[in-house]
Parts: C-alpha cells; structure tokens; sequence
C-alpha cells in the first residue's frame, strides 16, 4: 500500500512542478483561462491530480481555482512595480549577506553562467533561465535558505512578465553588461557600489516590463 501512496504523491507533485514551470514561464500566461479537462489531457492523467496541483497554486496565489476551470492571475502595472520593489530589498540583503561568505570557487561558477549567457544564439527561455540562475547562484552565498525562498518567490510572480521584457528589447547587451559589472563588483567586495548596481539593474528591467505593460 505504501508504495500505491508515493506513486500517487508523485503524480500530484509532477503535476504541479509542471503546470507551476508552464506558468512562470509564461508558457500559460497572465489572464488565461483554462478547463480542468485540458490541463488533464495534456499531461495524460485523472482531474484528480489536476485539482490537487491548482489547490497548491492558488494558495501560492498563482491561480483562481473555479470548479471547472483555472485562471492565471494578472498582476496590474502598478503590482508589477510593487513585486519589483520587493525584490529590490530582498536581493539587496542578500546580496550584503553573500558578499561576506563568496568565495574563489563561486567567482568561477558565476563566470561560467556569464560566459554561457554571452552565446549570441541561445534560445530565449534558456537565457532567461541562465539569468535566474545567475543571480540566484550568488545569493545562495548568504547561507540562509529563508531569504531565498523570499526571493524565489516574488522572482516566480514577476517571471511571467519577462517574456514581455524578453520580446521588448532588441537584444539582452545591456543586460549583459549589468550582469558583468555586478560580477565585478562581487569580485572586488565593493558593497556599496555592488548594492546600488543591483537597485539600478532592477529598475531597469522594471521599466522596461512596466512600459511594454503599459501599453499593451
């Protein structure tokens, strides 16, 4: 009975991570309405797991669970500001917290996620994910799981709109460089400079989203 009981948990647990991963994404965007049914067929399983997965998300307060049907939230302009702002401050803690503890061998690791984001050929959706990665490779150096889970997840309200950042620029070169400058930044121990360089990263990729937003 007990291995009955894992094989279903897990089938709820990949419903989940898969229909969450397909929302911050963007891959089901903001203001989509979709049937219970469709998300079922879709990963080939009973309504059951299905329901399960959107009680979870709707507590994440990602969804708006109807008895038949799901909505992605859609956060407004203005609550898309709010979100960056708190990521501003929590990315800015821990950024004060990593800078004492990052070492040699986390220079190296965010060297290596900078040099895969400069291929020019890359797939949209792997920059963004190599992008997420970056950052939070550095923050986990704080050592403290409960501002990154903090992070994680106001970073998973707004991931949604960076497709609308992705399709509004020409290219990601002035990102590139924001990104290379903080790295420098990390490697000299430069807080003050490292933590306004972040506030000014953030904002960036803030206007752009909330101009492109406001004028869809």
């Amino acid at each position: 009975m007990s291995s009955d009981i894992i094989k279903v948990l897990s089938v709820n647990n990949e419903v989940y991570d898969r229909l969450r991963e397909r929302i911050t994404l963007g891959v089901i965007p903001p203001g989509k309405k979709i049937s219970i049914r469709t998300i079922a067929e879709l990963f080939g399983v009973s309504t059951m797991p299905v329901r399960e997965a959107l009680r979870m998300l709707q507590a994440e307060g990602f969804i708006t669970f109807e008895r038949r049907s799901v909505t992605v939230n859609e956060l407004s302009v203005e609550e898309v500001k709010q979100m960056f702002t708190i990521r501003k401050h929590l990315e800015m803690l821990a950024a004060e917290w990593s800078l004492e503890q990052v070492t040699h061998d986390d220079f190296g690791a965010l060297e290596d996620i900078l040099e895969s984001m400069a291929n020019p050929n890359m797939d949209v959706t792997e920059w963004r994910k190599l992008n997420k990665l970056f950052h939070l490779r550095f923050y986990e150096c704080s050592k403290s799981s409960h501002v990154l889970e903090l992070i994680k997840n106001v970073w998973d309200k707004v991931e949604p709109y960076m497709t609308i950042y992705s399709s509004s620029v020409d290219d990601f070169q002035e990102a590139h460089i924001q990104h290379r400058e903080i790295l420098d930044l990390i490697q000299q121990r430069n807080l003050p400079l490292l933590l306004e360089k972040i506030a000014d990263h953030l904002n960036y990729t803030c206007d752009v989203v909330s101009k492109a937003l406001s004028n869809k």
